[in-house]
């Protein structure tokens, strides 16, 4: 009987709470976490504002104390599940359930290179490779440029006196076109060269790559292909971290970060530095210290109105080895600001955005043992933009703009004897329409009109189109693209260290490339899969030649830039990801890339026919919490090294060679452990397993990685 008489007393009072709590306007939310098998999730998170509420073992939450009124529930997991944003209208106590989905294929992610508007990965007519940032840190990956050798096959890095110089496809970076956010990279190089390492690579969203042509909507250099490294926004109230790696050859990575996100306000600040006594294994790397930090911040008073500034610092420092003979080293500086606005017509037919971006690059030589301090050459690359999107009907899209873009470059020898400033500017105008023509089918036209003051002018149309059928879809393109010659291949003249001279041509005509591509996709379940194949005819390429003139007795070598030759870049792509089960992901990469020079008949140099990568990850769990293993590698043929030049007699000389063919892997595993708004997250890494070796391949060898990671969300 006292048991009884307790039991409705406890259950009397439970109910006098919840009537008193609902009579003050408070009121709870519950519910039950599980993930699209049913299966209930244990440790996910839920938010609202700056309340939370943890799930149990059996998926179970309760938000309570919450006032009457609009709220916004959002979840919180490991990366490979991305957050659920739920809002509720609060008047009573309410049972709010949530089904988290791994996404491991992405098809609903959202990208915007392409075509410059938001669309889905799998309804952009443009066909686009998503990079995760989960798939990111699943890989391991310490620096951007090996989370682009994960995923993109035929990369060749190799490092000569212009920088570290990256090739696709046989095409080197002066082909490329490399952006942040949307906003070109300055090159730092006379081979155009970038150092991917300014980017932070946990500072990354996600990026796109999308192959061929693409001038249209990004003016010159957007030939071979265009990559575009998405940074990460601010999402929750108040965010923070702190990561820490340690690899072989003393190689120490350090980063922290910060971020806010308010009605009004957003901001995330970032830092890093990185160090390594490089090694010495027959190739070599040189001892180095980089820092750098990222500043994002944004203003939106009104729905329809927004202000943003991006900031970007890197310092890069290369030492020479211990028994080098040289006095100075390179130490180099990178800094790039932005600024932009954009508004939303009251009808939200019209979305106009004005922006206005200012990268710069340093130069200078620095004594090993004493003060001094030279400054070499710098680059400058200012870009202003204005585009307006009209949305006329659900079916029919217009994108149209003006870009005015500056570069000038400051050399203390290159440009002639004497310390030179050149710079070019140029005037766009582009436009583009998207028009789902009936349904399933769309297309996508587009355009732009450049004028240069060196080259005049240049027109570049584009046409893409995507047809879907049941779990088919086909895309087809043509498109044209342009690379304006560069200052230093229009201005250089200079005596190479006494071995030779190099003279620009202010006569140079701008390269131009018109690229084709079809391809098929296919979807079915937790299977995706593409093959896609593509012609790109570049006219009017520029190259060196040499011509030996006599010089005090003695032949001296120059080198002249000229227009004079032309490649064609013809091969395909076999790409798929299947989720066998529901822990075990496949990916793979297959790309056949014949590509020639037509003057010469030979290869591009550091072409490589066959390359690919792979990886399987066990996505699993201990104790319902997750861990990843990963088991990936890429692989190449022999990468050619061809090329035909003229001898002091004027004779032609050919050269060939070629490297081994190689496969590179790599096993990662991942852990992290979750505590309501904490995540501690463990990672070990062995890099180059086999220990693969070549005189042509800088590689350290084997080497392991252990990193400990901190974020509070």
């Amino acid at each position: 009987m006292t048991k009884q008489i307790l039991s409705f007393v406890t259950l009397f009072l439970v109910f006098l709470s919840g009537a008193v709590s609902a009579q003050n306007g408070y009121f709870e939310v519950r519910g039950v976490v599980t993930d699209d098998k049913n299966v209930p999730l244990a440790g996910v998170y839920i938010t609202n504002g700056d309340k939370g509420a943890q799930t149990d073992r059996e998926g179970c939450y309760v938000l309570k104390g919450l006032k009457a009124g609009k709220h916004t529930l959002k979840t919180m997991y490991y990366t490979a599940y991305p957050m659920v944003v739920r809002e509720i209208m609060l008047s009573h106590d309410m049972t709010v359930d949530f089904v988290l989905k791994e996404d491991a294929l992405h098809m609903d992610e959202v990208v915007v290179t392409g075509t410059r508007t938001e669309r889905r990965l799998s309804q952009t007519p443009v066909q686009t490779m998503l990079i995760k940032d989960r798939e990111i840190q699943k890989a391991g990956s310490t620096s951007t440029l090996e989370a682009l050798q994960d995923n993109i096959p035929g990369i060749v890095v190799s490092p000569n006196a212009m920088g570290n110089n990256m090739r696709i496809k046989g095409l080197n970076s002066r082909y490329i076109l490399f952006l942040v956010d949307g906003e070109r990279m300055v090159s730092e190089g006379a081979g155009g060269n970038i150092n991917l390492d300014q980017i932070d690579v946990s500072t990354i969203d996600h990026v796109e790559v999308i192959n061929g042509a693409a001038s249209a909507l990004y003016g010159s250099n957007a030939v071979g292909a265009v990559i575009n490294i998405i940074t990460k926004k601010p999402v929750h109230n108040f965010s923070a971290g702190a990561s820490l790696t340690g690899e072989s050859n003393n190689t120490w990575r350090a980063k922290v970060n910060v971020g806010t996100n308010s009605k009004k306000f957003s901001s995330r600040i970032s830092a890093f530095r990185h160090s390594s006594d490089g090694f010495d294994n027959g190739n070599f790397a040189a001892e180095y210290k980089d820092y750098g930090g990222n500043v994002k911040l944004g203003y939106r008073p009104t729905e329809r109105f927004d202000l943003n500034f991006n900031g970007r610092y890197f310092r890069h420092e290369v030492f020479n080895l211990a028994n080098s003979l040289n006095p100075t080293h390179g130490l180099t500086h990178t800094m790039a600001v932005g600024l932009s606005s954009g508004y939303v017509s009251r009808d939200k037919r019209n979305a106009m955005r004005l922006s206005v971006n200012w990268d710069k690059y340093f130069d200078y030589e620095v004594g090993d043992h004493s003060d001094y301090k030279k400054k070499k050459n710098t680059a400058d690359y200012i870009s202003t933009r204005f585009t307006n999107t009209f949305r006329a009907s659900e079916r029919f899209e217009i994108v149209g703009g003006a870009e005015h873009n500056h570069e000038s470059i400051f050399a203390t020898k290159t440009l002639g004897p004497d310390p030179k400033n050149k710079s070019i500017n140029d005037i766009n105008l582009f436009g583009q329409a998207e028009w789902e023509i009936f349904k399933n089918f769309d297309a996508v036209v587009g355009a732009r009109y450049t004028y240069n003051e060196q080259f005049k002018s240049a027109f570049t149309p584009k046409l893409s189109l995507m047809y879907e059928i049941g779990k088919f879809k086909f895309r087809g393109g043509v498109g044209s693209a342009f690379r304006a010659p560069s200052i230093k291949e229009l201005y250089y003249d200079f005596d190479h260290q006494g071995m030779f001279w190099i003279h620009g041509n202010p006569d140079l005509k701008a390269e131009k490339g018109l690229y084709t591509s079809l391809s098929v996709e296919f979807t079915h379940n937790n299977f995706n899969g593409s093959v896609s194949g593509y012609y790109n005819n570049i006219d009017d390429k520029i190259t060196q030649y040499d011509r030996f003139i006599l010089e005090e007795g003695v032949k001296k070598r120059h080198k002249y830039y000229t227009n004079i030759s032309s490649a064609t870049l013809k091969g395909f792509d076999v790409n798929f990801s299947w989720i066998l089960w529901r822990q075990l992901t496949l990916k793979g990469i297959y790309s056949f890339c014949d590509a020639k020079d037509d003057a010469t008949g030979l290869q591009l140099s550091s072409n490589a026919k066959h390359s690919g990568t792979a990886s399987i990850t066990w996505n699993g769990k201990i104790r319902r919490s997750p861990f990843s293993l990963q088991f990936a590698g890429r692989m190449n043929s022999a990468i050619l090294y061809e090329s035909q030049s003229t001898d002091e007699n004027g004779e032609t000389v050919i050269e060939k060679d070629k490297s081994k063919s190689y496969s590179i892997w790599k096993v990662v595993l991942v852990k992290p452990f979750r505590i309501k708004k904490h995540t501690l997250e463990f990672t070990f890494k062995c890099d180059n397993i086999f220990e693969f070796k070549e005189n042509s391949f800088v590689n350290p060898g084997r080497t392991f990685l252990f990193g400990l990671r901190y974020a509070f969300k």
